[in-house]
């Protein structure tokens, strides 16, 4: 009888998973669940590490887009003013604009000659 109660003891201890009869843990169920719990720690840091390189990579994308579209817009006012100052060079190139644009600014005019301002007049060469 002692040799039947003794194979129920082992086939009750490993049924019951990590608990034996008497209440203690298993050191084998232990050291896995320690495994388990050590694998799942390193790997949520990893994962908490390439989850914030993400998050940054995003927002300096970001940064960085907005820094362009405001460089775009700058380059496209330089250019426009660009060709506005070579327009006026050409302009400057043409003795009738010069002589017009002296007369009517400061107020040149030749030896016997009068000069009429008209407002007209005066708002074509201010610019």
């Amino acid at each position: 009888m002692a040799s039947n109660t003794e194979n129920t003891i082992k086939n009750t201890r490993s049924t019951h998973g990590s608990k034996s009869v008497t209440g203690a843990t298993n050191p084998y169920i232990r050291a896995r669940k320690h495994r388990f719990y050590f694998i799942m720690g390193v790997f949520l840091f990893f994962v908490g590490i390439f989850g914030f390189q993400i998050v940054h990579a995003k927002v300096t994308l970001s940064n960085v887009n907005q820094q362009i579209a405001t460089t775009n817009s700058k380059l496209k006012d330089v250019k426009e003013s660009n060709s506005d100052l070579k327009n006026r060079v050409k302009q400057m190139n043409n003795t009738e604009y010069l002589q017009k644009l002296v007369r009517s600014k400061y107020l040149y005019s030749r030896n016997g000659e009068t000069v009429y301002n008209l407002p007209s007049d005066r708002t074509e060469f201010n610019n």
